[in-house]
């Protein structure tokens, strides 16, 4: 009950404070790397310190900090996310980023860890080798602010339609079709 509460809270409050301090320190592609390094590393640093407390207590509260700081990492992934691409793309972007979430760290995760912990028989060792991944991390995301990036958040669609378009535009749901296909059709 006590490691839900944190997650769930730290989750929470880590998730709108990234999105705060990023803010804070004027969001840009490279800051949002800056960010993404240094809370990765640090939440590193207080989750392997936390894995190697034996008092409750202590652990608690090391890993709540460890917590909040990995979990203040969402904001700047999802600013990344957005400004990267152009806008038409920015829905496919932020799918593709939760599908890849899913695909290498959820599905993996469980039988990898139990795999791990079936060879090593120790729970403290087992949270301590996969906590060291979040320093891999902290590396990865530092090397992005050093990459030459554009920031496209405000770039046009070279599809984009007017607003009094779109509004005489019919349903493509209820069988009918655009005006551009029927040209195209007929062509």
């Amino acid at each position: 009950m006590i490691f839900g509460g944190i997650t769930i809270v730290c989750g929470i409050l880590g998730t709108i404070s990234g999105g705060f301090i990023l803010d804070r320190m004027s969001a840009t592609i490279s800051n949002a790397f800056k960010l993404l390094s240094v809370s990765t590393f640090l939440g590193a640093v207080f989750c392997f310190t936390a894995f190697c407390l034996k008092p409750l207590y202590g652990f608690i509260a090391l890993f709540s900090v460890g917590e909040l700081l990995v979990f203040a990492t969402q904001a700047p992934v999802n600013y990344v996310c957005l400004h990267c691409v152009k806008p038409s793309l920015r829905p496919l972007s932020m799918a593709m980023s939760t599908v890849a979430i899913h695909i290498f760290g959820d599905v993996p995760s469980s039988p990898l860890v139990g795999v791990l912990q079936d060879n090593i028989h120790n729970w403290r060792k087992t949270a301590l080798i996969l906590t060291s991944v979040l320093f891999l991390a902290a590396f990865i995301w530092f090397i992005g602010v050093f990459l030459k990036s554009v920031d496209r958040f405000n770039e046009d669609c070279e599809n984009q339609t007017s607003p009094s378009i779109k509004a005489s535009m019919k349903p493509l749901l209820d069988g009918n079709t655009d005006k551009r296909e029927d040209n195209v059709l007929e062509s």
